[in-house]
Order: structure tokens, then C-alpha cells, then sequence
């Protein structure tokens, strides 16, 4: 039996919300308390005398990509769910160039976004410049978006994962990384001497850090638990089969919803995340230009999504050139709802790239709403601002008032 991960999600959004505000206050205090609100200790990781970071971190990685194995393995955690639903894609050419600012940004003020956040709840200014910052370069990047969205969406190569590229079995791939991390954490501890004795670091009194019996331990337990995950390749298929492939079966009777543009437009906003967008145009045109936050797969690959798996708590929306013609069966396999967008990219060109025009002077008031939201959602999408428009006023001469003599 799957964990039911899916409760803080979708229609228990509010649940989910609070779920994730309790373990970031759990996370952000390790966080502190591991040192990644100083400065001194997260930059140490580039002169190589303080690799605290890189070991806590590392820790951290190895541990979670242990327990998914382990579970996915003995049947507890969907695994190919969970890392669809998880893993963002991948964009080869902004990442590149996005880690590389982000690291000069990391040695310039010596904390990157998350630590910086750390760093300002410990009452660090420099941790507080450092968010403002992040807060500054958001919103400048998003009122470049026009200019630089080309560049942020190119390079994409859909969820790329270690196993599908090297053809390694994930609990053997675990067990590869669970040994090369154990291997790096006492090869970082080396390091750390050899470049705190270059800095005089150990001469006044500030022994390099060593491996405490806990950390031994620790160790002891990702070697453990890397070899318990490569055990369930044993287990019959039977067993661990929530974790595994499954054919795809489709519901009798099953069939798809129509959506229209504004309503799309309406859920994007109100619950964007009740919804997965996937643009089965050609791939070309896809990367060209497709809905914000859309992924690229065209009708002959789409079985590559392997949608049969999950829980299906999003709305599956697919996106066309136009009106769909020949409807990708594979599709009706995704356990949640199905939609096709009305008019496809067609119907959403001309509703959220090209400006609004006003109604009429004798529009109801729900026209001028409707025209309000798609003005407001065209400048969200597009970056570029419609002109207002106003209601033309009758026009109603005064009355002049009547002049009246004496002392009435």
C-alpha cells in the first residue's frame, strides 16, 4: 500500500500548507543549528577548509534517495509517482548558467537563497541584504521574463533521471552513491586539514573537524540501508509492484472534458497546482512557445509520461495546435481527470497573448469583469500593459438653478 502523500495535495491544499510550514520550521532549524546561517562556515566550502555544507547536505541527499529505494522496493512508495510528481525538468542551458550566477552570488555574499532566509531569523544583516536581494532579482527577472523567457525555457529536455540515462537498476545505482558519499565524507575530512594548516586555522586552537562516533554510525546506516535496497531486486515482482511498471489499463467508459481558455486561464491562477499541463504539439513548436509551466511530449511519445502511475490527484490538461482531431488513447490511463483545451494553442494565443479589447458601452457587468481578468492575465503572461478602459459617460447638462429676487 502506497503512504497517502497525496492528502496535503490538491484539494487539501490548506492541509498541505500547513504541513509544509511545520516542517520548514523543523528544517530551518536544523539548518541553523547545523551552522548554514554563518557565513564564515557556508563560504569555507569554496576555500575548502570548512566542507560542513557539502557533508551535511550530501547526508542529507543520500539519506532520502536511501528510504525512496528501500520503500519503492518492498511496495510502500510508488517511486516513478512520487519522482514525476517531485522532480522539476530540465533545462540544460538557463541551469548552466543559472548555477553559475548562483555561485558567484553564494562566495560574493556568502549565503545562497535558503541559508540567507537562515541567516536574517539569527538577526544576521548580511543574511537580510542577502534576501533582499533574491527579493530584488525575482522581480527583475520577472519584469524581463518578455526578453529573457526564450533563454529560460530553452535547452529542455523534459525529467531526466540517473537510471533511465545509465540504464542502472535505482537500488544498485543507490548503493553506488551510498558508497561514493562515505568514500567523499572521509576524503573531505583530509581536505579540510590539509587547507586549514595551509591558513594557520589549526595553530590557533581551532582543530579541524573530525568524524564523531555519531557520524560513524550514520555511515554505517546509508551502507546498511543501500544494501537492504538492492536486497528487494530479490523480492518477487508480486510484492514490490506499487513500486515497479505497471500496464497501462484504462477505466471502462472512461473518456475526456473539454476546457475552455478563460477557464484554464482562471485555474492557472486560483489553483495552479491542481493542474498538469502537457503541450503534445511537435516538439519544435512546443519549445518555441507553449503555456507557462507546460511540458513538452508529442502524441507518439506521450506514453513515455507513464500516466497509468499515481494517484492522479491533478487535472491532466492537453494542449494541441487547435481543436483536437484524433484524441491520444494512451491518455485515458492517467487515473485523474482528463481535459483537452478548447481551440488549443490557437484559442490560447488569442486570448492570452494578443491585448484585450473592451466591450461596449452596454456590456453587462460580467462581460466587464471577464475583460478586467484577461487584460490583468495578458499583462501577467506577456509582461505588457493594456491601456484602461472606461465606460463612455452620458452626458447630462446641469441644471442651472433658478435666480430669485428679494428676501425669499
Amino acid at each position: 500500500m502506497m503512504f497517502p502523500f497525496d492528502f496535503i495535495g490538491a484539494a487539501n491544499r490548506e492541509v498541505g500548507l500547513v504541513v509544509a510550514m511545520l516542517i520548514g520550521i523543523g528544517f530551518g532549524f536544523v539548518l541553523e543549528r547545523a551552522g548554514f546561517g554563518t557565513a564564515r562556515v557556508l563560504s569555507g566550502q569554496f576555500y575548502l577548509h570548512d566542507l560542513t555544507v557539502f557533508k551535511v547536505m550530501f547526508s542529507a541527499i543520500v539519506t532520502a534517495m536511501l528510504g525512496l529505494v528501500v520503500l519503492g522496493g518492498v511496495g510502500l512508495v510508488n517511486l516513478p509517482s512520487v519522482l514525476q510528481t517531485a522532480a522539476s525538468g530540465t533545462f540544460i542551458w538557463p541551469m548552466l548558467v543559472g548555477g553559475l550566477v548562483l555561485g558567484i552570488g553564494f562566495i560574493v555574499s556568502g549565503y545562497c537563497p535558503g541559508t540567507s532566509l537562515v541567516a536574517s531569523a539569527s538577526g544576521k544583516i548580511d543574511g537580510m541584504m542577502t534576501f533582499l536581494g533574491v527579493i530584488v532579482g525575482s522581480v527583475l527577472f520577472g519584469e524581463l521574463y518578455p526578453i529573457l523567457g526564450s533563454f529560460a525555457q530553452s535547452g529542455a529536455m523534459g525529467q531526466k533521471f540517473l537510471d533511465q540515462v545509465t540504464g542502472i537498476p535505482r537500488p544498485l545505482l543507490a548503493l553506488g552513491v551510498a558508497v561514493m558519499a562515505i568514500g567523499m565524507f572521509f576524503g573531505a575530512e583530509k581536505v579540510e586539514r590539509i587547507f586549514r594548516r595551509r591558513r594557520g586555522l589549526d595553530v590557533d586552537g581551532d582543530p579541524a573537524p573530525k568524524t564523531a562516533i555519531w557520524g560513524r554510525f550514520a555511515f554505517a546506516g546509508m551502507g546498511a540501508a543501500a544494501i537492504l535496497g538492492v536486497a528487494t531486486l530479490a523480492l518477487p515482482e508480486s510484492t514490490r509492484a506499487a513500486g515497479g511498471k505497471q500496464g497501462p489499463t484504462i477505466a471502462k467508459g472512461k473518456t475526456y472534458s473539454l476546457i475552455s481558455v478563460s477557464q484554464l486561464a482562471g485555474r492557472m491562477v486560483k489553483h495552479p497546482w491542481s493542474l498538469r499541463i502537457v503541450d503534445v504539439r511537435p516538439v519544435k513548436l512546443c519549445k518555441a512557445k507553449t503555456l507557462p509551466g507546460a511540458e513538452c511530449m508529442p502524441k507518439a511519445k506521450l506514453k513515455e509520461l507513464n500516466l497509468d502511475v499515481g494517484a492522479g490527484s491533478r487535472d491532466l490538461v492537453l494542449l494541441c495546435r487547435g481543436d483536437i482531431v484524433k484524441f491520444p488513447r494512451v491518455a485515458l490511463t492517467y487515473k485523474g481527470r482528463v481535459l483537452v483545451l478548447k481551440g488549443g494553442y490557437a484559442a490560447w494565443e488569442a486570448y492570452a497573448l494578443k491585448t484585450p479589447k473592451a466591450p461596449g458601452d452596454n456590456a453587462s457587468p460580467a462581460a466587464w469583469s471577464a475583460y478586467r481578468f484577461q487584460s490583468a492575465f495578458h499583462q501577467s503572461v506577456t509582461g505588457r500593459k493594456t491601456a484602461p478602459a472606461v465606460k463612455a459617460a452620458k452626458y447630462v447638462p446641469k441644471r442651472k438653478k433658478k435666480k430669485r429676487g428679494g428676501c425669499s
